[in-house]
């Protein structure tokens, strides 16, 4: 009969969740230069649609709480690098995820996920996931720690043994992950404060996208 544990506090801190999962921290890693090394092509009116949310960020966005972040940046960047694919890919919103992995249950209540579709409005087989935090990390709402949680319980629940990707955001700063394996691995910040970072955080979604595409295409 299998035993089932629970840590008090697991899903939200970082360091648990590596001693208990084994997760190892790389500084080099293949599947996470492959997904930022990007350039991409903005059209006219997205740059002008960008332009408007980057003058934003500059005045307000280290002021805005969890929701406003979602609302004036997260959901508008994400739309203007054209991430739904109908029937293919959808970007969901504030989804309950709980798993059992190597007997330990998880949950976590997700900001964004990337996932295939299913009926109804339902995510099917998640591939990406995002974390928003408005101030520092290392209290019991480390972004981090959310994400690779719902990363794990993806990694659990898709079976397919492929790289899970994920993001966090703390302010105006974006690190982008992935988790393949045993194997985490973070990139350097990205603050949409400066034009060029904002500009990357969209080619990078639009990489995603793709990413995705081809995977299932397979």
């Amino acid at each position: 009969m299998e035993t089932r544990s629970s840590i008090k506090g697991l899903s939200h801190n970082l360091g648990l969740l590596a001693t208990t999962f084994n997760i190892r921290q790389q500084t080099s890693c293949s599947t996470l230069d492959q997904w930022l090394n990007v350039e991409g092509q903005a059209t006219e009116q997205e740059l002008a649609l960008l332009n408007e949310i980057h003058a934003q960020v500059v005045v307000d966005g280290r002021y805005w709480n969890e929701e406003e972040l979602k609302l004036r940046l997260v959901s508008l960047l994400f739309f203007i690098a054209k991430i739904d694919v109908i029937d293919r890919v959808k970007v969901f919103y504030e989804r309950a995820m709980k798993g059992t992995i190597e007997s330990y249950d998880l949950s976590v209540v997700t900001d964004c996920l990337v996932a295939t579709p299913a009926a109804f409005n339902t995510p099917k087989k998640p591939f990406f996931f995002l974390q928003e935090y408005k101030r520092s990390k290392g209290d019991s709402k480390d972004p981090e720690a959310q994400m690779l949680s719902a990363m794990l319980i993806a990694q659990e629940q898709n079976q397919d043994q492929l790289p899970v990707y994920g993001s966090y955001i703390v302010g105006t700063n974006w690190y982008f992950t992935t988790l393949w394996g045993k194997d985490y691995c973070c990139s350097r910040e990205y603050d949409v404060v400066r034009h060029e970072d904002i500009l990357a955080v969209v080619f990078i979604l639009r990489k995603l996208r793709d990413m995705i595409l081809i995977r299932e295409k397979n």
